[in-house]
């Protein structure tokens, strides 16, 4: 019987751990929460080579960090912010710099129908989320069709919002919320994977020749996966 040989999920060298995806610094510690409550049983891995995976961190805690300042995020999301990433910043507070120099204020819209909320709006940096979507994106893949995507990835971060560039903010903020709706339609039967949905969940489905997945944060901020063929 032949032995089948795996490497990691990013090359094909021999992979030498496991690598969480989505990263583990998202998920509160239970010291952080209620006795009996665990959002880190049954997380999700990936085979991984020490150069995709021990040389990430930052960027892992970058991405935690853009989640955890979104708006959209549920009450775990934001007890989460306020405990593990608190004290994060608290040791090392340069990534937090790097974010408040381009920290701009502005006012939500309270989709509740409520007066406007005072919040902060940062510039990204765009190559550096690319890398990181492109990484996260063939690791779900990977864990869940159980093959590598060799290709391109697109996406749509549907909880990033445009607000300090006053052109092209509406234009930009409609697109995306028009993609948003035809994205619930196309995945609405489609079935959630995850055992800690609070924190993380994800979908996939094929359409039109195109393997697409849907990736919950702190049940509201989605990303939009596209491979396509």
């Amino acid at each position: 019987m032949k032995e089948t040989v795996t490497t990691c999920y990013m090359c094909d060298k021999a992979p030498t751990g496991d690598e969480h995806v989505p990263p583990k610094c998202i998920f509160p510690e239970r010291k952080d929460l209620p006795d009996g409550v665990d959002y880190r049983k049954q997380l999700f891995t990936v085979p991984s080579c020490d150069e995709h995976n021990s040389k990430k961190s930052k960027d892992d805690e970058f991405l935690c960090y853009m989640l955890a300042m979104s708006y959209q995020i549920n009450p775990v999301g934001r007890s989460h912010y306020t405990t593990k990433i608190r004290r994060a910043i608290n040791r090392n507070s340069s990534l937090l710099k790097m974010f408040a120099i381009t920290a701009k204020r502005v006012k939500v819209m309270s989709k509740q129908g409520g007066p406007d909320e005072e919040s902060s709006a940062i510039r990204l940096d765009k190559d550096r989320f690319n890398r990181i979507i492109d990484r996260l994106g063939r690791a779900i893949y990977y864990l869940h069709y159980q093959e590598k995507w060799l290709k391109d990835i697109r996406y749509q971060a549907e909880f990033l919002h445009s607000t300090i560039d006053p052109e092209n903010t509406d234009r930009s903020n409609a697109s995306i919320e028009k993609i948003s709706k035809e994205v619930d339609y196309l995945f609405s039967n489609a079935v959630f994977y995850g055992d800690n949905p609070e924190v993380f969940k994800y979908q996939a489905v094929i359409h039109d020749d195109s393997k697409k997945m849907r990736l919950h944060f702190y049940e509201n901020c989605k990303l939009l996966l596209l491979f396509d063929s």
